[in-house]
């Protein structure tokens, strides 16, 4: 009776978390469906604006997955260029306008800079320009549906498989377990230092001089949209490396930190008040780290102390 009744439970058990399904080709199809729906919006500001921002935080969601398809051709920097300190989506926008309708073939797109596409692009001129001229906005559009389809489909042809056959004969990318295990742990890591440094350090500058201008995706008011949607992403690769609560509930004290922040584009940086609700949020994250550095890191063998800038 007690030998039937444990095969039953090893039979009706749930699987064990798996990052690849649970997580990253999940992910990755939100975002490619994302943003096929704002590809085949028509240029009306409203609707554009409705469907670019499931786009940008489905992207935000992944974000953090920059290896394999994403890295392959600059494909991260061409769908978000940001931080850009120097403006280079403005000067990139406007030698698109002048190249004028025969720049904006699938071609023409494609040898523009990475500053004048994707998301940074299409922000500037559905906000700014009234997504006009419309042929330029349809051609971002759908350039940016087209790097995404490509993103999916090196996962699902081809990267995937790599990683669920590490050390097999033709697989000179993961020679064995560990080093997939590395990869996720590098991709959690470098996000949440992405997150904590940029999308959250480059607005909060200084306290003598905070630089809200350079919060990411302002124009459109989801600077917070992007962080919330990051730690999300975030928290659900992190649940399914490894069984780690306490990792889990620093994800959810910087969630809920989050929630306390009250202007959708950081823009209360510059307020000492707000400044201060923003640095709560960003030491929130910084705790995550430090967190799953032992919780997740010493669980996969990776010694305390990794440093994402090491790669996999």
């Amino acid at each position: 009776m007690i030998r039937s009744l444990a095969l039953v439970l090893a039979l009706t058990a749930p699987a064990a978390a798996n990052p690849l399904d649970d997580h990253v080709l999940p992910r990755v199809a939100a975002f490619a469906g994302a943003t096929e729906a704002l590809a085949q919006t028509d240029c009306d500001v409203d609707a554009l604006k409705a469907a670019y921002a499931p786009a940008a935080t489905a992207w935000a969601a992944m974000s953090h997955l920059t290896l394999g398809p994403v890295e392959a051709e600059g494909r991260g920097q061409v769908v978000l260029f940001w931080p850009d300190g120097r403006d280079a989506t403005r000067r990139g926008l406007a030698l698109l306008r002048e190249r004028g309708a025969e720049g904006w073939t699938p071609e023409g797109i494609a040898r523009a800079s990475a500053a004048a596409r994707g998301l940074g692009a299409l922000e500037r001129l559905i906000w700014e320009a009234e997504a006009e001229p419309c042929a330029l906005t349809r051609a971002l559009t759908r350039d940016l549906a087209d790097t995404a389809a490509r993103i999916e489909t090196g996962w699902t042809n081809g990267f995937a498989d790599l990683m669920r056959t590490p050390g097999t004969a033709g697989n000179a990318r993961f020679l064995d377990e560990s080093e997939v295990r590395a990869a996720f742990f590098t991709a959690l890591m470098s996000g949440l230092e992405h997150l904590s440094d940029r999308r959250l350090g480059a607005p909060l500058g200084t306290f003598a001089e905070p630089r809200p201008a350079r919060a990411e995706l302002r124009r459109s008011g989801l600077s917070l949209a992007m962080v919330v949607a990051a730690l999300e992403g975030m928290r659900e690769l992190a649940a399914a490396m490894a069984d780690a609560p306490e990792t889990d509930a620093a994800f959810a004290r910087a969630l809920d930190a989050a929630r306390r922040v009250d202007t959708p584009d950081l823009s209360q940086v510059a307020e000492p008040g707000g400044r201060l609700r923003v640095e709560a949020l960003q030491t929130a994250v910084d705790a995550i780290r430090q967190v799953a550095d032992v919780e997740i890191g010493q669980g996969l063998g990776i010694a305390q102390g990794f440093n994402s800038a090491d790669g996999d």
